[in-house]
């Protein structure tokens, strides 16, 4: 149980997969499903069609995406000496519904998805943990970047901020039933330089890429761990997505 406990806490924001992971001091599900309730609903937010219809050719032309990245909170106080808390490691998409997040500091940690499924590898522990990969809680980031961006964005108002050589895109969704209050998506010179996300409770995540490389060659074994290797080197794996489906 205790190893189960660290994917589910130390899983990036990108990736909420059971619940919603703001920081270390995380409010309980029920406190968090009340502070929604009571957020103001950003149904009267402005949309500029034509940004949204911009932002989806973006990123439908992201077919393969390979970076480095650094995920940080901002104004959250995640240890007890008050820093933030800094994940750095690297990161593959491939349309459709295909990401691998490789965390290599401060901890070493690996999330797949391909298939439907989901993969939590915690090589600290010895531990994966396989999950469906439509089990997610609501929308993400990863979800856009590599997912079907025009039907993900008709659930949101889209702005478009120009700041020089950067584009700034300002996702609000319609209704407050969603995990985050605001996403912007950073685009440097036409390339995709970092997200931001904002939730009601105050929390806030910056994810920066660095070393992007759009539609290059992505092998297909990056988004298949290879369970039998991993459970010969002493792997546990938990196959949650069986019990996903009634089984």
């Amino acid at each position: 149980m205790i190893k189960k406990m660290r994917l589910l806490a130390v899983l990036p924001l990108a990736f909420s997969i059971s619940l919603p992971v703001w920081s270390v001091e995380q409010p309980s599900v029920q406190a968090f499903s009340l502070a929604m309730a009571e957020s103001s609903t950003p149904a009267n937010s402005k949309h500029d069609t034509k940004a949204a219809d911009e932002l989806a050719k973006k990123l439908q032309a992201m077919i393969t995406v390979s970076a480095n990245f650094s995920q940080s909170t901002i104004g959250a106080k995640t240890d007890k000496s008050g820093r933030s808390k800094v994940e750095k490691g690297s990161m593959q998409l491939k349309r459709p519904n295909q990401f691998r997040w490789n965390i290599t500091s401060p901890f070493n940690q690996e999330i797949i998805a391909k298939g439907g499924k989901l993969w939590m590898l915690d090589p600290d522990f010895k531990q994966v943990v396989i999950k469906q990969q439509d089990n997610q809680s609501g929308p993400t980031a990863v979800q856009l970047l590599s997912g079907n961006a025009s039907e993900f964005l008709k659930d949101y108002a889209v702005t478009r901020m120009n700041y020089g050589p950067e584009v700034v895109y300002t996702l609000r969704p319609r209704n407050a039933s969603d995990l985050f209050e605001k996403l912007d998506l950073h685009f440097s010179r036409d390339q995709i330089s970092a997200i931001s996300i904002a939730d009601s409770l105050g929390g806030k995540r910056r994810i920066d890429f660095t070393r992007v490389e759009l539609n290059q060659p992505v092998a297909n074994d990056l988004f298949e761990p290879d369970i039998k290797k991993l459970e010969k080197a002493g792997f546990d794996v938990i196959d949650e997505s069986r019990h996903e489906n009634g089984v």
